[in-house]
């Protein structure tokens, strides 16, 4: 009697989850006005796992079967990292707790940074007195959430903020002058770019390096939050790619800069590709911790910081490179 129940419950909910996915379909046909069917989405689903989401956002409505097959989605990385044993749960421990990613790897940081919760009134003002403009981070948080700049106003004001900040999980960090050639594209946030590895015993593979940049204003460049993301050549550092957004939308130029996108040059490149082998390979020493996602930022004095680490990492950086990385991720799960 029991299973008999179980099943039925089961039944309903799959017919439940099937109905709200097609309402999601009609929902983004309307909204991008694309050539897709539902149909269509269901052969791309049982091929490659995706969503509704990634289904527009990868364009596979335009896609032929071969080029839907290399992109890594949701259901494919989720099961890669089960299989490699790289953690499920994230924010355990480093890097998705900030705090303890900050106390490990601090070489790699290059910026000052404290916790408000083993700091002193004194301390607290004095950092921020220094640095004059910090970055406030929650310590578990990803995707650009809750970041927030705060500007020194008086020793006083300082302290309401660290007792707000003390025992909340939360970090403060100095805001480091970036290269010249990265103001060019914003002046208004720290532009990174994201570099997809994968580490082994032996290597570090760099599948993609992927530029990102603030679409206006803002101090964050996540393209969840509103921001951009290219493809970059990993050889050169040189921008291959129109600039595009979390809707799929795609800029030759920057909207508030200008710059032109395709061609852009990041500096200190080789610099990069250094720091990423060596920030990759130190983090291989901490379990769980092989498929791994690093923004990096371009500094002015030349040298180049890790800016965060991430596991399960986003996958809009393939959109840009017009292919995915899913073979050649599989392939490199093999090996131990």
């Amino acid at each position: 009697m029991r299973q008999a129940v179980h099943r039925v419950a089961q039944k309903y909910r799959d017919q439940e989850n099937a109905r709200t996915m097609r309402r999601a379909f009609e929902e983004a046909l309307a909204r991008v006005g694309a050539r897709a069917t539902w149909e269509d989405f269901l052969q791309a689903r049982r091929q490659t796992g995706c969503n509704v989401r990634e289904y527009f956002l990868f364009h596979f409505y335009e896609r032929t079967p071969e080029e839907r097959d290399t992109f890594l989605t949701t259901a494919r990385r989720d099961a890669m990292i089960h299989y490699i044993g790289d953690d499920e749960t994230i924010n355990c421990s480093a890097p998705g707790n900030k705090i303890l990613f900050n106390a490990l790897f601090g070489e790699f940081l290059c910026r000052e940074w404290l916790n408000p919760t083993t700091c002193t009134d004194a301390q607290f003002a004095d950092f921020i007195r220094r640095h004059e403009r910090v970055m406030v981070k929650p310590a578990l948080a990803g995707r650009g959430e809750g970041l927030r700049v705060y500007h020194y106003q008086g020793d006083e004001e300082a302290a309401a903020l660290r007792a707000e900040l003390s025992g909340d999980g939360m970090l403060i960090e100095e805001m480091p002058r970036q290269h010249p050639q990265m103001d060019r594209l914003n002046p208004y946030c720290i532009n990174t770019v994201r570099f997809c590895t994968y580490t082994d015993r032996d290597e570090v593979h760099i599948l993609l390096a992927a530029p990102r940049t603030a679409k206006g204003k803002s101090f964050v460049d996540n393209v969840a939050a509103g921001g951009l993301i290219m493809a970059a050549d990993l050889r050169t550092g040189v921008v291959t790619s129109d600039g595009v957004d979390e809707e799929a939308r795609f800029f030759e130029t920057h909207p508030l800069t200008g710059t032109r996108l395709k061609g852009f040059q990041i500096p200190n490149w080789d610099r990069a590709l250094d720091v990423v082998r060596r920030a990759a390979r130190a983090l291989y020493a901490i379990p769980q911790c092989r498929y791994i996602g690093w923004d990096l930022g371009f500094l002015a004095d030349d040298r180049v910081a890790v800016i965060e680490c991430n596991w399960r990492q986003g996958l809009l950086a393939q959109v840009p490179q017009g292919r995915g990385y899913y073979h050649e991720l599989k392939k490199l799960c093999q090996k131990p």
